[in-house]
């Protein structure tokens, strides 16, 4: 029998489908202390990506001798990449499950971005009926959108963004065709393609090369008048440079649901920055459709494991 752990506290769903399954030996755990606990006899456990952080690493190589498998519940998996893990656990992530929620998420930021809707806040809140922002209007319609990181969630805002008739670049390691956006390229070809952009969307994994990526640079390479959106991690663009970007008006917009630090200090200057929004990293939430995926995933990644085959979206 596979003792299997879940660690991830709202996701009441998943610790019904993991009580369910016959051969398994569940465990709910709520915290790191739980974890050293558990630890010595678990076989896998169930997590949110960010919960595995280098204290939690050191606890898995000091305490999970019997670990063999580690099954995240998200898209992300930085925490492994960074804080590394023993080689005998592989390590899963959630696949494409979040892919339409977070690139719909990503969407909605670069419509509303794009149509200034940030700037008609002033005017409503004097109750007035007034087209006269700083900002001249905008449309996706004919406009370029690079999106930096070309995978699953990259696809899917590749695919939504196309169908308001814009022009569709995706920036990955390597080139490739692809049938929603105009061409993929190298992630090297950055700066070439941000001279072409109207927008750029950042769903990347965070790794070593593509942490600090978008910095002051980046956003010299851009035409004035661009907006970003970054649904991916915080880390991947430079606050500093973002936020001279959007004080100097090279910048017309930034939709950001994740920040760099996270959760930004209220003393933090991004939150005085002209054309912001910024949402607390809720680009996953909101959506059955990701639970029944991440539901799935999980059940058969547990079958594949107990079964001895090869597990399901390994990232490690």
């Amino acid at each position: 029998m596979s003792h299997i752990a879940l660690w991830s506290p709202h996701d009441d769903y998943l610790a019904e489908l993991l009580r369910g399954l016959d051969g398994i030996r569940f465990t709910r755990i709520g915290s790191a202390d739980d974890l050293a606990a558990a630890l010595p006899s678990l076989d896998g456990i169930v997590m949110l990506g960010h919960f595995y952080t280098a204290p939690v690493a050191d606890l898995i190589r000091g305490r999970g001798e019997n670990l063999r498998w580690i099954q995240l519940t998200t898209a992300g998996y930085d925490g492994i990449s960074f804080h590394g893990v023993p080689s005998h656990v592989r390590v899963t992530n959630a696949g494409r499950s979040h892919a339409p929620m977070v690139a719909e998420h990503a969407v909605t930021l670069l419509t509303a971005l794009t149509r200034r809707l940030p700037a008609f806040a002033a005017p409503q809140a004097r109750h007035a009926f007034d087209r006269a922002i700083g900002l001249p209007l905008a449309t996706l319609e004919d406009a370029t959108v690079a999106i930096l990181g070309y995978g699953a969630i990259g696809r899917e805002t590749g695919r939504r963004v196309a169908s308001f008739g814009a022009r569709v670049i995706g920036l990955a390691r390597s080139d490739r065709a692809d049938d929603f956006a105009t061409a993929v390229r190298p992630a090297a070809d950055l700066h070439a393609v941000l001279a072409e952009a109207d927008a750029l969307v950042v769903t990347a994994a965070l790794t070593a090369e593509t942490r600090g990526m978008v910095d002051a640079a980046a956003f010299g390479a851009m035409k004035p008048g661009g907006v970003l959106v970054n649904v991916a991690r915080g880390a991947i663009v430079d606050s500093a440079a973002l936020v001279a970007a959007l004080r100097s008006g090279h910048l017309a917009g930034a939709g950001l649901d994740v920040t760099d630090p996270e959760p930004p200090p209220a003393d933090d200057p991004i939150w005085d920055c002209p054309n912001l929004i910024v949402t607390p990293h809720v680009s996953g939430m909101g959506s059955a459709a990701v639970r029944r995926r991440i539901a799935s995933v999980v059940r058969e990644n547990v079958e594949r494991f107990r079964s001895g085959q090869d597990l399901a979206h390994v990232v490690a």
